[in-house]
């Protein structure tokens, strides 16, 4: 079976190499100059490596961890206090992180089971912890990753769901020895000579028996079936020939994308704090352990989450803001370079970091995407429940299993 991939992110390039395992030509169209769509590892000025995008792979996120020792790329510890950052002065105990999230999920449980629907992640942390949970960490923390506004964000979703703690929180994150972008290299460089890049595609259609792809300058490929990987919004612009199957159309209208902005600072000195989260704004910083296992990288990187957020830092302008705020929060800092700020708001193949569950978001949804519309299959983070480098190798791996069925 010939297919047509269209994406060379994780997603893609995942399912590209799981069909390509059980025998079927692929085709992989990618519109960037590069491979790894959202996971992107660049040098800074000293040398050190940074993520600017996609950063953690949790301990159990296992698809991802299984496609990493298949393809032999090694997974390093952070070692950083994820989910128990540093907010003030002090950092609460894992107990005390246990012991919240467990009330959290009670309290969401209760609601539910009550029949209210509609419930965010405000309306869950307030009835959990009151008036005042806006200052609690573990909200400042989610709020950060949820990259969006929480009041928008289905709690169900967001806090049973997560990807950092959907199987039990272990305070472990890792990353790639070389990079997260090496697991996309590497699975590029097995593919090859498949991936086609600075290939944009403007639409898909599809008969009884095969699929047609139309690319940005005029030309087109036929093949027998195609999985279309690329972000959410990119998706919503697409010109498809023929409907998507009813499930996912509504899967789709109950997420919105969010935004996010990196920056990875060069440092020749600063404080002991491994992970130091902003109390007031929904951005952290914090320095991975290096590859020795004893001394931390010459590196701080930071995230920051929401479109307030951003606006706040003024990314839009560069990274003097950020860079100014961050130095408040760690005066001792001294950079060794110039800092590399990423703004996926502005990327044109992304135009956001990664979706988000809205409140119409139901649990019907998880299923939306293992069959495919026809001869095309739907993957990508916005197909499942975690957004997550492990997300987009779920649903890669998801996609081509769809896929398996026309065979």
């Amino acid at each position: 079976m010939k297919v047509i991939i269209i994406g060379a992110g994780l997603a893609g390039l995942t399912a590209a190499w799981e069909l390509h395992k059980l025998g079927h030509e692929t085709t992989i169209l990618e519109a960037r100059n590069r491979v790894g769509g959202r996971t992107w590892s660049q040098k800074l000025s000293n040398g050190q490596l940074t993520e600017r995008g996609g950063e953690y792979v949790f301990p159990t996120e296992f698809e991802i961890r299984r496609l990493s020792a298949e393809v032999g790329v090694p997974v390093l510890t952070h070692n950083v206090r994820y989910g128990r950052r540093t907010v003030g002065t002090s950092h609460v105990s894992f107990a005390e992180l246990n012991e919240t999230s467990a009330r959290l999920s009670s309290t969401l449980t209760t609601m539910l089971g009550d029949g209210l629907d509609r419930v965010s992640v405000d309306d869950v942390y307030s009835a959990t912890l009151g008036g005042n949970f806006r200052a609690n960490p573990l909200y400042c923390r989610i709020r950060t990753s949820l990259a969006a506004d929480p009041a928008r964000i289905s709690a169900e979703a967001a806090i049973l769901h997560e990807s950092s703690s959907a199987n039990g929180y272990v305070e472990d994150g890792g990353r790639f020895l070389n990079g997260n972008q090496s697991l996309a290299l590497e699975l590029a460089r097995r593919l090859a000579p498949a991936v086609r890049l600075e290939s944009p595609v403007i639409g898909v259609d599809q008969s009884r028996t095969g699929v047609q792809v139309t690319l940005a300058d005029g030309g087109s490929i036929d093949a027998d079936a195609a999985v279309i990987t690329v972000p959410f919004p990119l998706l919503r612009s697409l010109a498809l020939g023929f409907d998507l199957n009813p499930a996912q159309r509504i899967a789709l209208d109950h997420r919105f994308m969010g935004t996010a902005a990196k920056l990875g600072v060069p440092l020749t000195r600063v404080d002991g704090d491994s992970a130091l989260q902003h109390g007031d704004q929904a951005w952290w910083s914090w320095r991975s352990m290096s590859a020795d296992g004893e001394n931390r990288v010459p590196a701080l990187s930071c995230f920051a989450g929401g479109e307030a957020t951003l606006q706040a830092l003024e990314t839009v302008a560069g990274p003097r803001t950020w860079l100014a705020a961050l130095q408040e929060m760690r005066p001792e800092l001294v950079l060794d370079g110039d800092p590399l700020l990423t703004d996926w708001t502005s990327d044109e193949w992304a135009q956001g970091s990664y979706s988000a569950a809205s409140l119409d978001w139901t649990a019907d949804d998880i299923g939306a995407f293992k069959l495919p519309s026809g001869r095309v299959a739907i993957a990508g983070e916005h197909t499942g429940i975690a957004q997550s480098l492990n997300g987009a190798v779920e649903s890669g791996v998801r996609a081509a299993a769809a896929l398996r069925l026309l065979s």
